[in-house]
């Protein structure tokens, strides 16, 4: 294999492959990019069995062939070429040695055969659809803090995507939840999506769908129950669902609290941040007394330590005391698009549904806590 690429269009091409190799793997190869160059393209892969990403870019090829060498090791070499070099990618005859060259610099790489390189199928069956980039990305980013992290419930760590219908609506419905808080966003339904059965997308395949939403204006989804393959250009993102029933999340969605709050986010986010510095250090926990119109936020700590704000709020409804973590607050605040936040309690120990009035299609719960 021999060839020379501009400095640019590769590391762009490595910029996606490199993001999912794992620096630490028992398995060797997976530490690996695959490069195969063939005809005027050179074709990056990598995996860690779990996610795939491909790439094809245009590239001088002198001799077509194909190696594996270490990913890392690779994009950190071409990020700190300067920009506007051609790098040479030359194999040695043994295949054992990856030489890159670019201006007076000169490098060695090992290599693994690629025979051992594993290659996941491409999603050729289930439901095709297309997503404009931009909605993709700003939904995952308001569903992923509330996924779990414990894996003793996999089927609670990711982002749970059907079809929903509520009288004559249907939409394309995303919801993620870690018994603690709940997100729930809804984009209208894509043409073709119509047959989508319900699926769990991995907090790892979140992350990098958002990375790869930022490179395009548009993402082709591929999805069957095992897989989801999204397509951007040149580049094609497979990756493995979660095998396991998504609880029936309706459940805990209250539909009988009727108490609402309507109150300025970056006054309630200010005074959460500045009580919650002598809340429990363990439980984070701050409680708030709503009366008419007014907000007493509160928090205490074993050291006898307190803080109290009180903040402004149209509130007309009976008094009620409530205790919450005071990071989910924040966390849910932090994707409120508009100036208020629409806040529904029923009575002291029940789910709250907090809302966004600048976008109607999401909704959050948030358990409270004992105070």
């Amino acid at each position: 294999m021999k060839l020379s690429i501009s400095r640019e269009t590769l590391f762009k091409q490595l910029k996606h492959t490199q993001s999912i190799v794992e620096k630490r793997t028992s398995i060797a190869i997976l530490s690996n990019v695959r490069l195969k160059a063939t005809g005027n393209m050179l074709e990056t892969t990598a995996t860690n069995n779990d996610i795939t990403v491909q790439g094809k870019t245009e590239a001088f090829v002198e001799q077509e062939g194909v190696t594996t060498v270490s990913a890392h090791k690779l994009f950190e070499i071409v990020a700190k070429i300067p920009e506007g070099i051609m790098v040479g990618i030359d194999l040695s005859n043994e295949g054992d040695r990856l030489s890159i060259t670019a201006g007076k610099a000169q490098f060695s790489l090992a290599c693994l055969n690629a025979d051992a390189f594993p290659d996941m199928t491409r999603v050729d069956d289930g439901v095709t659809f297309n997503l404009a980039s931009a909605d993709l990305k700003r939904i995952l980013a308001k569903a992923l803090f509330a996924v779990s992290t414990e894996e003793t419930r996999q089927y609670l760590n990711g982002v749970y995507m059907h079809v929903a219908t509520d009288g004559d609506e249907t939409a394309l419905r995303f919801v993620s939840t870690d018994g603690h808080r709940l997100a729930r966003l809804e984009l209208s339904l894509p043409e073709g999506a119509k047959e989508l059965n319900g699926v769990i997308i991995p907090r790892r395949t979140v992350v990098e769908l958002r990375k790869l939403a930022e490179t395009c204006d548009e993402l082709k989804l591929t999805i069957n129950d095992k897989k989801l393959q999204a397509e951007a250009g040149d580049l094609i993102f497979t990756s493995k669902l979660i095998d396991g029933t998504f609880p029936d999340y309706q459940r805990v969605i209250p539909s009988d609290n009727k108490k609402e709050m309507d109150v300025s986010r970056q006054a309630l986010m200010q005074a959460v941040d500045r009580v919650s510095i002598l809340s429990h250090e363990k439980s984070r926990s701050i409680k708030f007394g709503l009366h008419k119109d007014n907000l007493m936020i509160s928090a205490n700590n074993p050291d006898q330590e307190n803080a109290l704000e009180e903040v402004k709020v149209e509130y007309d409804n009976d008094d009620i005391d409530v205790g919450f973590n005071a990071k989910y607050l924040s966390e849910i605040g932090g994707h409120i698009e508009g100036e208020d936040m629409l806040f529904y309690f029923k009575d002291s120990t029940s789910p709250v549904i907090v809302k966004d009035p600048e976008d109607v299609s999401s909704l959050f719960v948030v358990m409270p806590m004992r105070i």
